[in-house]
């Protein structure tokens, strides 16, 4: 049985914590009634999970609460394609072609979705002209397994999505009503792996995975302070207690040339200076990594000035609703609640 939707639920969920939000509703406008977060460990159960969202909506006697949610599932991906023609990026076959010997993605294994670079928009090879893609999903039995944990815990997910497209829309949308016109390097760092992405005037150009992430700096940690094992490298790691400003930049040498050399080829093959960058999804004991990545490429951090961004997009923030001290890592969560198009809509009449 399904609780009838008389608020709206936002949920965005990484491997680090839960981010939600009670709204007013779905429909724009909305209002953020509350905001919560359930920082995750492998401890946590569904019972547990379920009774942090039993505290922020109510169930009605329901089984479960429809929501809106953004997830990070393991084997994601997201790749620019630009291909020789707009003729040519219309064969379906051809592009399945390309996602298999290129990206090495089986779309017979993989939930596929292919936007458009331009503005993120669905790509119709029926009527679209472009000849710049996004390819972008997950394994399907990835997704399966992410709404399966959802279920769990009493959220019925109505709609779905990769929070990694969705944060990218957001910071899309976000420069755009900000005037911001130098491209800005995006960087998404998890346990297993990492993506870079460089967003130029709302557009998608560059989007290359990173075979490592988190799990490759624990032995190194390890190596340098003597622990004892990576289990104890990686509890230090997400503490409070270690300063890492100094170590920082060793620990992360191998992630900050990986972002050097897409900045850096960016850089001379556009003619185009990059001078801000975004890290989405890390927990707040870790924004020493932004710091670390920042003076390290020597660019400024994105911090968004999520109240006024929201306003724009017809989302306002109910009575003790704070958002000023809120990090880059909920932009997510936000990103879910807005509508884009209807911003260029209403620009374009």
């Amino acid at each position: 049985m399904l609780n009838p939707k008389t608020k709206g639920l936002f949920v965005d969920v990484s491997e680090f914590s839960i981010l939600a939000a009670r709204t007013s509703g779905y429909k724009i406008p909305i209002v953020i009634e509350e905001l919560a977060e359930f920082p995750l460990s492998a401890e946590d159960s569904s019972v547990e999970i379920r009774d942090f969202f039993e505290q922020l909506v109510d169930f009605k006697g329901g089984g479960y609460f429809v929501s809106r949610t953004g997830v990070y599932p393991e084997g994601r991906f997201v790749r620019f394609y630009e291909a020789e023609s707009a003729n040519k990026a219309k064969d379906l076959n051809f592009l399945s072609g390309i996602l298999q010997s290129e990206f090495n993605v089986d779309p017979a294994v993989n939930t596929v979705a292919i936007l458009n670079a331009r503005d993120g928009s669905d790509y119709d090879p029926q009527t679209s002209l472009s000849k710049r893609l996004v390819f972008c999903g997950a394994p399907a039995q990835a997704f399966q397994d992410a709404q399966d944990r959802l279920l769990d815990c009493g959220i019925y997910p109505e709609r779905l999505e990769l929070s990694t497209v969705t944060t990218l829309g957001g910071v899309s949308d976000y420069a755009h009503f900000n005037e911001i016109k130098s491209p800005i390097l995006c960087f998404e760092l998890t346990s297993q792996s990492a993506n870079i992405f460089i967003i130029n005037q709302g557009q998608v150009d560059v989007a290359r995975p990173v075979p490592f992430g988190l799990d490759s700096i624990y032995p190194l940690l390890q190596r340098e302070l003597g622990l004892k094992d990576e289990t104890s490298a990686r509890k230090l790691f997400f503490s409070n207690t270690f300063d890492f400003a100094e170590m920082g930049p060793k620990l992360l040498r191998r992630l900050t040339k990986e972002l050097q050399a897409s900045t850096g080829f960016y850089e001379v093959q556009t003619g185009q200076t990059i001078e801000k960058v975004f890290i989405s999804v890390l927990p707040q004991n870790l924004a020493w990594v932004s710091k670390t990545v920042s003076d390290s490429l020597g660019l400024e951090i994105l911090q968004p000035n999520l109240e006024k961004w929201l306003e724009g997009l017809k989302v306002t923030l109910g009575e003790g609703v704070e958002v000023s001290n809120l990090g880059p890592r909920w932009m997510g969560l936000f990103s879910l609640m807005g509508e884009f198009h209807l911003r260029e809509e209403g620009e374009s009449e």
